[in-house]
């Protein structure tokens, strides 16, 4: 995903760059996903007939997108890398500036062209999907329940003598619990298969349930985790520091009591010398 990003031009602050510079990063990005938001209401309001437009609102969006590009390729290290990877960005800047006048049809072409920048947001979301759907093989069971959906609607269908797609309808709005009631059994062998359905319904629907509620009770507990093991980390370096630091200390005081017991016993070496020239002149004055 990261690798489609970059070639689509809109990869933002690469992974490798100091920490400062993906936080502020991740910054601009609520920042411009709120003027994507605002892009994506203009383009369906142009479309939907309804379209109002004002130079100061287009303006303050191009200006996100400028500061963006300009505050990030300040903050990271690799700047080459920055702008090939966003080469979007930069083509979008300089495309949509104010001054130009390209006309109605450019203008929205340009929209557009910022709205490819919502896969930079997504790709997170699609990779947390991904996610979801090979633990405890929760892809297969959609699969597998996506079968039971077609199977069961034929079946519906052909019980109740309706459309294959009434029958399918019928079976999602069932097995998903939600009844919409536009779409019901007639018959008493409908009934019965409607009674199945519905119980199967609800231990799908649990199943699903019970998935993505623990993936989301996983992310936290992942994050937690990841938390306690940076924490430990961070412990594990402070006490390393520490011993060094204590190390260090001692064998400075080593040192300098080595010192101390070095120079006491020169001077005991040189107070027995003058001990002794005491004694011979005493002995020598007696003699005398």
């Amino acid at each position: 995903m990261k690798k489609i990003n970059a070639l689509l031009g809109v990869a933002g602050v690469n992974a490798l760059e100091p920490e400062k510079a993906k936080n502020i990063g991740r910054f601009f990005e609520f920042l411009v996903l709120i003027a994507l938001l605002v892009v994506f209401v203009q383009i369906l309001s142009f479309y939907s007939g309804t379209f109002i437009d004002s130079n100061w609102m287009t303006n303050l969006i191009w200006l996100v997108f400028l500061t963006e590009l300009v505050v990030n390729l300040y903050n990271v290290q690799n700047k080459k890398r920055y702008l090939v990877e966003n080469w979007l960005n930069v083509l979008i800047v300089l495309a949509a500036f104010p001054a130009y006048d390209w006309g109605s049809d450019w203008v929205f072409i340009v929209r557009f062209l910022r709205l490819l920048l919502v896969v930079r947001f997504f790709s997170g979301f699609i990779k947390d999907v991904l996610t979801v759907l090979t633990k405890n093989r929760f892809g297969q069971i959609l699969i597998a329940s996506a079968f039971i959906i077609l199977g069961s609607g034929a079946i519906f269908s052909y019980i109740e003598d309706r459309s294959l797609w009434d029958g399918i309808w019928y079976s999602l709005v069932t097995i998903t619990t939600v009844g919409y009631g536009d779409v019901v059994p007639l018959s008493d062998s409908g009934r019965v298969f409607g009674v199945v359905l519905i119980l199967f319904g609800v231990v799908f629907f649990s199943l699903v349930t019970a998935n993505i509620s623990a993936f989301l009770i996983g992310t936290e507990q992942r994050k937690l985790e990841k938390d306690i093991l940076e924490y430990m980390k961070l412990t594990e370096k402070r006490l390393v520091y520490q011993q060094e630091s204590n190390e260090k200390s001692v064998e400075k005081i080593l040192v300098h009591m080595n010192n101390e017991v070095t120079n006491l016993k020169i001077e005991l070496k040189e107070m027995q010398k003058e001990n002794l020239k005491l004694l011979k002149q005493i002995h020598a004055k007696r003699h005398n």
